[in-house]
């Protein structure tokens, strides 16, 4: 091809990054089409593997509805202007009509052609996916994702969306965490993305999210994840600033027994902060996002990390320098939560990272007891006991910090007779055994926190006769607490 096609080319919005000696390779893969005005340039319902990059005249987009079939609003389009990527990168139909207003001249591209300059010129690929993610949302946005149906955005951030949708069949509201179009196809975030889905999926805990499933559409990747009410608990401090003891110590038992879970899965978190809990009304606490967390390694690498992963503020001193973490760094990033939610500030703070990150290695984290007095001797116990910078010397003991945690007892006998009982009965199959256990467990830990608490567990298992019939049997109790 000639006649200054890849000239025009470098002038237009995505393709500006790419050098004209690229362009001129793929110079005889690119088409030139001529339309007389009112020719379709493409046809809604169309398959469509190819775009259209308008080079001169001007065409109309009528978008129409897809509920009553009638048109509610006209795009028009000049020069410069892309047409069809929508369906070139996702795969399905065309969704809409492009029609001719005057004689126009498009550069046609097809997607074998387009898609090794995706992967290898980001800024490309960013712009492309970032007019596609618009447009997915314009005239009513997504409607369906695999077999979800979209209720509306819940929220976004830099590197995700989230929905809110519905399981037609089960009637379950969830909610799905769409991968933003700008990082589709950025490598590290892409994978970082889906193993996130891999790690959380084989957790099941009452206090960590749960997912469900993931789904491949519209050119970017969904996890589809339980609907968390209420809000993270960094928001709620922006709000409230400091919490009172009580209630902190509530939410950090909820959370070391979230991680105390986690680790005994072989799974370290290593991103532990107030943005990733989630804190409902009834201050139910849910751990989330794992996008950074790896399993535990029994015999860890000594080579240091080049690249330092987590969020500076929360970081344990062995992250901060680099070397392989387990779950001791997660406790000590509850520490730091610890500090920053009775304090209304975390112990270091700098402007630059890098000293920051010095601080969490060298310097003594500030008296506690100075900054807010009459906190609890328990509470205090556990901040300075988890942000000591060794991990052999950290406290890191689960039935140490739950004594911590769990705040004074009240001497209270629940063996009186002003006593009340509460029945909970679960039947289920011995498949589903393990994630049972692991949410009962979850459950006799939180109520092994409330003074005033006798707690029974105990299992009625069937059993087959040599006659073929059935019988129920209590098995021998697995755990008593008693406060």
């Amino acid at each position: 091809m000639s006649d200054g096609v890849t000239q025009f080319l470098t002038t237009v919005n995505g393709f500006t990054s790419i050098g004209s000696t690229e362009l001129d390779a793929i110079d005889d893969e690119i088409e030139t089409r001529n339309f007389n005005p009112n020719d379709y340039i493409i046809r809604r319902g169309e398959a469509g593997d190819s775009m259209h990059v308008i080079r001169t005249g001007r065409v109309r987009v009528p978008i129409v509805d897809a509920g009553s079939g009638k048109t509610k609003m006209v795009v028009h389009l000049g020069p410069g202007d892309m047409v069809g990527e929508m369906a070139l990168l996702t795969g399905e139909q065309r969704n809409a009509d492009v029609i001719a207003e005057t004689e126009v001249q498009t550069l046609v591209i097809h997607r074998a052609t387009l898609q090794p300059l995706l992967s290898s010129h980001p800024p490309l690929a960013r712009f492309l996916t970032e007019i596609l993610g618009k447009r997915l949302e314009e005239g009513g946005g997504i409607e369906k994702v695999g077999k979800y149906r979209l209720l509306g955005k819940l929220g976004e951030g830099a590197t995700a969306k989230v929905y809110q949708a519905l399981h037609p069949g089960l009637n379950r509201v969830v909610a799905l965490k769409m991968l933003s179009h700008t990082l589709v196809y950025d490598k590290n975030f892409r994978e970082r993305f889906l193993h996130e889905a891999r790690t959380i999926a084989g957790l099941t805990h009452p206090n960590i999210v749960q997912i469900f499933d993931t789904e491949e559409a519209y050119a970017t990747y969904f996890i589809v994840m339980e609907k968390v009410s209420g809000t993270d608990l960094s928001k709620l401090l922006k709000v409230r600033k400091i919490l009172g003891p009580d209630e902190a110590m509530d939410i950090l038992s909820q959370m070391s027994i979230a991680l105390e879970y986690a680790h005994g899965q072989g799974i370290v978190h290593r991103d532990v902060k107030p943005a990733n809990c989630a804190v409902d009304k009834d201050v139910a606490v849910k751990l989330m996002d794992f996008g950074i967390a790896r399993r535990i390694q029994k015999n860890p690498a000594q080579k240091r990390a080049r690249m330092v992963e987590g969020t500076p503020r929360y970081l344990a001193p062995e992250a901060a320098v680099g070397k392989p973490v387990d779950g001791r760094a997660d406790i000590y990033s509850l520490g730091i939560m610890a500090f920053e939610m009775v304090t209304g500030r975390v112990p270091f703070y700098s402007d630059t990272i890098r000293e920051l990150l010095q601080m969490h290695v060298r310097k003594r984290p500030p008296d506690i007891t100075r900054i807010r007095s009459g906190l609890p001797e328990g509470l205090v116990e556990f901040i300075n006991g988890t942000l000591i910078k060794r991990p052999d010397e950290r406290l890191t003991d689960w039935s140490t910090i739950r004594r911590l945690l769990s705040g004074p007892a009240s001497g209270a006998d629940v063996r009186s007779a002003a006593c009340e009982h509460e029945l909970i009965s679960v039947r289920y199959d011995p498949s589903a055994g393990k994630e049972v256990g692991a949410a009962v467990e979850g459950l006799l830990r939180s109520l092994s926190r409330i003074d005033g608490v006798d707690v029974f567990h105990g299992r009625m298992v069937n059993v087959s006769n040599s006659d073929g019939s059935t019988a129920t049997t209590a098995a021998p109790p697995e755990s008593t607490l008693t406060t």
